[in-house]
């Protein structure tokens, strides 16, 4: 798609994919894509896994939860967390088109080692050890379970699906804050239901469409396959109705 579409070239992707997607190799990966990039660049960062949550070490967190990756090597006193990430693209040049894709969760109580593996839909989330202790022992478990990647404190928190916030990157996100993001059986395989989805209304769009028209198309055909996760399509207002992975320059 990216190389069919828009002009990315093979050798400029980089592909980390299960027992190399580590928390060192994704930090990695995702420091070079940002401290490389110049003015006119466009940059592409997607993740398709598991998401889940931890308890807030600094205090930043209306909800008291640090949001996460897990990493292959997942270790939960030391994880990758959505402060890193924020760390990380608010130090990305001016000029810069990024594009950040999370099919992932961390809203919901299973895992898929909980379900059969014929089970059509599974949700993207690994329960914390300290909540699996909480709910072993009777206590409430803490803070309200959110959705994907922290974005701002700015950012305007309405039910509307497209979010504005003042941040250096377009947010393109599985689901709500309170919903999971599933794997599906897709095509005689499994996939992230947000991926296969947005990945099926480009091609029909054979590339050409809006960042607002690819979330509208993407959130559609998610309705359609009777999926209850609501994408989210998150950023500066000005940005939604640019052509999809376009340069800012």
């Amino acid at each position: 798609m990216l190389t069919k579409y828009y002009g990315f070239k093979a050798e400029d992707i980089t592909l980390l994919t299960d027992l190399a997607a580590t928390k060192r190799a994704m930090q990695a990966a995702i420091k070079a894509l940002v401290s490389q990039a110049r003015a006119g660049d466009v940059l592409v960062l997607h993740y398709s896994g598991h998401g889940a949550n931890v308890p807030d070490k600094d205090g930043d967190e209306a909800d008291n939860r640090d949001e996460i990756l897990c990493s292959t090597d997942l270790d939960w006193k030391n994880p990758l967390t959505d402060d890193w990430l924020r760390t990380t693209f608010n130090k990305l040049r001016a000029g810069v088109s990024l594009t950040v894709i999370m099919d992932c969760c961390h809203s919901g109580t299973n895992t898929r080692a909980l379900l059969p593996p014929d089970a059509p839909m599974i949700p993207r989330y690994l329960p914390n050890p300290w909540d699996l202790m909480a709910a072993e022992s009777g206590r409430k478990l803490r803070g309200k379970l959110r959705g994907e990647l922290r974005t701002s404190p700015r950012a305007k928190r309405k039910k509307s699906d497209v979010v504005v916030a003042d941040i250096p990157e377009l947010l393109i996100t599985g689901c709500r804050d309170t919903q999971t993001s599933a794997d599906a059986y897709i095509g005689k395989s499994y996939n992230g239901a947000l991926t296969y989805n947005l990945v099926a209304a480009i091609n029909e769009a054979k590339g050409k469409l809006s960042y607002r028209e690819l979330h509208s198309k993407t959130l559609a055909k998610l309705t359609a396959g009777n999926y209850d996760q609501v994408a989210q399509l998150e950023g500066r207002k000005e940005r939604f109705d640019r052509p999809f992975l376009s340069p800012l320059a």
